[in-house]
């Protein structure tokens, strides 16, 4: 397959493939963790490491997007959804030049939740592991986050899992913080601290009133 620049995808992709996919871990819990965001500071974005290409999602990377996904999750036909609630220009996907291969993405979020029903989040962050430790999710988190400040949200939010340790110690460094919002919150991120070498203290954490019934986000199973 040659692209309308000249890129022959078919030679480049077989050069790469197979692909080594994250461990999946089924949730242990019925809840997800959540995360918030009550700074309206823009988060500092590093720059792209020499021969990656941040740039939006567009018409001919479903595909492409799909290999990725599935790296880190079993698709459950997320990216219709996706690319229907996606903010504009908050489909972030970021390009391996040499490859044409997507290797990292991220999502910005409109409002949608109901247990957020005015706020919007950040969903969706995965990068290759073949290409890891380029700081990566970090470049896309970060400009994912400023995105949601640009929007005035009063607490963008974001749901993870226990084992998602990389992606967590990514958001903490982001200002985004622990929310306390059910029971059994605090010590299942006092865990998750002490596994990334840190201890939880209460500045750490939002504590708003609890919720009743539904999971946050009964849509996405983590984000």
């Amino acid at each position: 397959m040659t692209t309308p620049d000249g890129r022959n995808l078919t030679a480049r992709t077989q050069m790469t493939d197979p692909r080594t996919p994250h461990p999946y871990i089924q949730a242990q819990f019925t809840h997800q963790l959540e995360m918030v965001r009550p700074s309206r500071r823009h988060a500092p974005v590093p720059p792209s490491p020499l021969g990656y290409t941040v740039r939006p999602f567009r018409d001919g990377d479903e595909a492409a997007y799909a290999d990725l996904f599935q790296l880190a999750w079993p698709d459950r036909g997320t990216l219709t959804h996706t690319r229907a609630h996606a903010l504009p220009g908050g489909f972030l996907v970021l390009e391996h030049d040499a490859t044409a291969l997507l290797v990292a993405s991220c999502v910005a979020f409109a409002p949608e939740s109901p247990a957020h029903p005015a706020d919007g989040s950040l969903g969706w962050l995965v990068v290759d592991p073949a290409h890891g430790a380029r700081g990566l999710g970090t470049i896309l988190a970060a400009t994912t986050t400023n995105t949601l400040v640009d929007q005035s949200y009063a607490l963008p939010w974001l749901g993870t899992e226990d084992n998602r340790l990389v992606a967590i110690r990514i958001y903490l460094s982001l200002g985004w913080q622990p929310n306390l919002y059910a029971d059994g919150m605090l010590e299942r991120w006092k865990a998750i601290f002490a596994r990334l070498g840190r201890r939880l203290v209460p500045e750490d954490c939002i504590t708003p009133p609890r919720r009743e019934g539904a999971h946050p986000n009964p849509t996405a199973y983590d984000r």
